[in-house]
């Protein structure tokens, strides 16, 4: 299966132009600050005046939180009726997090910081405030799973800037009390729960997970095995991937791997040499270009290659 992942990488390193700017930055990103992929390092250095406005962290931010309001869109649309009254509950979630997720990255793969003009962008007691109502509110943090646990650990790591991590003792608790799995939805959202608890404490592959918290983040993966052992004909190849991603940074193999990789092997684009959603009953048809296929396939290539995180460019 190494080879179907080499196959992929080389497929998308030779039409990384044909992505649109999004898909190459995150492309990019991924592979570089997993394990210093040379070529990820050479096309961020190229995309380097865009994302930093030309080194100006101040200024990249605020453009970033220029467009975030300017946004409606709240990711999957698979979960959009189940998550709206949450994102009216919480509006701020869509802005904190893309602000968030530019901030990071200017500081983990170009070394800025951007922290100061953060807080003249949102008010410190308001985003605060917001902070400890997502963490009481259990259901919230159950269906907007993805945008809450993003923005909870983006701020806690990349704002606050401590040496403590967040506690995910509460998120396993919501992990297995919250969701109904007989609904392949709420089985989605329940995965990524859990895997982004653990990405958001690697802050997107930029560092080791840290010891005192690792106990809970490999029960976390021991119930998402169980979880997509039971249930796998229900889960997507993007669900399926993240989780394996996740073995990796959390240091343990899955049983299921064999089997996750078997589907991978049957589900390779009649277009081109990379991976389509088709063999399960919660595909993701809408995503079947190359472009729409890249979180897919960058997920299953990180999936095979050992994770030793880079230091900013």
């Amino acid at each position: 299966m190494k080879d179907i992942s080499n196959s992929i990488y080389q497929y998308y390193v030779d039409r990384f132009d044909e992505l649109p700017f999004d898909k190459q930055l995150h492309f990019a990103s991924r592979l570089y600050l997993w394990s210093g992929d040379a070529f990820a390092k050479m096309q961020l250095e190229r995309l380097r005046p865009v994302v930093t406005a030309h080194d100006n962290p101040a200024m990249a931010l605020r453009a970033v939180h220029e467009e975030a309001r300017k946004t409606i869109s709240h990711g999957s649309k698979n979960a959009a009726a189940l998550r709206d009254p949450y994102f009216q509950k919480y509006p701020e979630i869509r802005p904190l997090a893309m602000v968030l997720f530019r901030l990071t990255f200017l500081e983990s793969l170009y070394g800025l910081d951007a922290r100061a003009t953060f807080f003249e962008l949102f008010d410190r007691a308001e985003v605060e405030s917001l902070f400890d109502r997502i963490l009481a509110d259990p259901q919230a943090l159950a269906i907007l799973s993805t945008h809450a646990i993003n923005v909870l650990y983006l701020y806690h790591r990349a704002v606050r800037g401590n040496d403590t991590s967040l506690d995910p003792a509460p998120f396993l608790t919501v992990g297995r009390t919250a969701y109904d799995f007989s609904d392949p939805i709420q089985l989605q959202l329940y995965i990524y729960l859990y895997t982004h608890c653990i990405i958001g404490e690697s802050r997107f592959y930029a560092r080791k997970l840290p010891e005192r918290y690792l106990p809970v983040y490999r029960q976390m993966i021991a119930e998402l095995e169980d979880s997509i052992a039971d249930y796998f004909g229900d889960i997507n190849l993007d669900n399926k991937f993240e989780f394996l991603t996740c073995c990796k940074l959390v240091g343990v193999e899955s049983a299921l791997r064999e089997h996750i990789e078997a589907e991978a092997a049957d589900s390779l684009s009649p277009d081109g040499t990379f991976l389509v959603d088709r063999h399960n009953n919660n595909p993701q048809t809408a995503n079947s270009t190359l472009a729409l296929s890249e979180h897919r396939n960058v997920l299953y290539i990180l999936s095979h290659r050992t994770f030793v995180p880079s230091k900013p460019l």
